[in-house]
């Protein structure tokens, strides 16, 4: 199995997702973008804070997904990252994918 790609964020809410994806999935690919500094004055963002946390975009690609819809894949992630849906991360654009 190929290691996990870097991530190009940082935070305690993009640590705890790609924890949590790294732990659950056994990725072949990992990718965790910060994309908040792109929603700057939009919902989530109002502020435009630097540091948000809010607005994610990740690729995931995962022997785990074999068999599966893209829905089943998108609804795995969704349910394994409930918990920061649910604190801060107010978009999440998903790329899975079966390895």
């Amino acid at each position: 199995m190929a290691a996990a790609a870097a991530s190009s964020a940082n935070g305690p809410l993009a640590t705890s997702i790609r924890k949590k994806l790294q732990d659950a999935l056994a990725p072949s690919t990992l990718k965790v973008v910060n994309e908040s500094h792109l929603h700057a004055g939009h919902m989530g963002n109002p502020d435009g804070a630097p540091d948000a946390e809010t607005h994610f975009k990740v690729e995931v690609v995962s022997s785990e997904f074999k068999g599966q819809s893209m829905i089943q894949c998108h609804r795995t992630v969704y349910s394994l990252l409930d918990e920061e849906l649910k604190n801060g991360v107010h978009a999440l654009s998903l790329r899975t994918k079966a390895s």
